[in-house]
């Protein structure tokens, strides 16, 4: 009677140790792996993609445009580029390598608590960014064009709407689907926890492509970063960065000045007031504090996010 197991259960004897041999004599190939989408060179080129478009279609919207800056320059048009140009990418990606809906964007629900917690931890967090963004100024004041510039961007009190939509809505959830939804993912299949984060977060400051933008940017990253991760669940992400960037908004649509907070990127350099730094630092670290021992009472393994069901299509 024959053994019914498997050859692979047993000792390989020295014939059997050999590799196998084609009819040409030749060892067969072994598959390379297939690892999960994207690597961190994929992440760059999802990024350098994106700003492509956008380069694109803000060309396409100067040429058209009847008086220079208009158009091309209204927070709508921005907004309709920015939400093309992510959806394209995002879409295209995710559908040619098999990846569904709920992979890139898991909404499993959060609770209220977690998320005042969420909106405590970034607001102090866009305290203390903002004195360092003051203090980067100061070291390499940005130029005069690309401060004006921005300064349009977050002039919310000419378009109250239109920049609503861009700054609160559109750019929240495209940055996040891509950023945390696709490249994060992905980078959590192929590296460690902590180079994931750090990665994910490099890409997310390189997009904005701007370097007195950089450090925020990639802060904002890996806090966005650690969010999905503990969570599993991209609602606190989109949360969080409609937090952060409603205060932007808020604080160019108010009247109220505070001196190094609300002044614009073209301003002189002033520093914030003592009580609005300790605030920063009150909130930011009560809320990453009272965060982190409620996801560790959640008693879940940060790093089966993208191991559960969902998340590995």
């Amino acid at each position: 009677m024959t053994d019914s197991r498997d050859i692979s259960e047993r000792p390989a004897s020295p014939e059997e140790g050999r590799p196998a041999h084609n009819q040409q004599g030749t060892a067969p190939k072994r598959a390379r792996p297939i690892l999960p989408f994207p690597t961190f060179l994929q992440g760059l080129g999802l990024v350098v993609l994106v700003l492509l478009l956008q380069s694109g279609m803000a060309l396409t919207a100067l040429l058209l445009d009847p008086t220079p800056g208009t158009y091309s320059q209204h927070p709508l048009t921005l907004g309709v580029a920015n939400l093309l140009a992510f959806s394209v990418v995002i879409l295209v990606a995710a559908r040619r390598r098999g990846i569904g809906f709920n992979a890139v964007c898991p909404l499993s629900p959060v609770s209220p608590g977690a998320l005042l917690l969420v909106a405590v931890l970034i607001l102090g967090t866009v305290f203390l960014l903002s004195e360092v963004d003051n203090l980067t100024r100061l070291v390499f004041p940005p130029p005069a064009g690309l401060a004006e510039a921005f300064e349009e961007l977050l002039d919310t009190r000419a378009r109250p709407i239109s920049s609503f939509l861009l700054l609160v809505v559109v750019a929240p959830v495209t940055e996040e689907v891509l950023f945390r939804g696709l490249i994060l993912r992905g980078f959590l299949g192929n590296y460690s926890k902590r180079s994931a984060i750090l990665m994910s977060a490099l890409l997310f400051a390189v997009m904005h492509t701007n370097p007195w933008q950089f450090i925020s940017a990639f802060v904002a990253g890996v806090l966005l970063a650690w969010l999905l991760i503990e969570t599993g669940s991209l609602l606190p992400c989109l949360f969080a960065h409609a937090v952060a960037n409603g205060t932007a908004y808020l604080a160019g649509l108010t009247r109220v000045e505070i001196p190094g907070f609300t002044s614009g990127m073209g301003d002189a350099v002033q520093f914030q007031p003592f009580w609005l730094n300790a605030l920063g630092v009150a909130f930011a670290a009560g809320g990453y504090l009272l965060l982190r021992r409620r996801f560790r009472e959640a008693a879940r393994p940060s790093e089966d996010l993208y191991r559960r069901p969902g998340l590995t299509s």
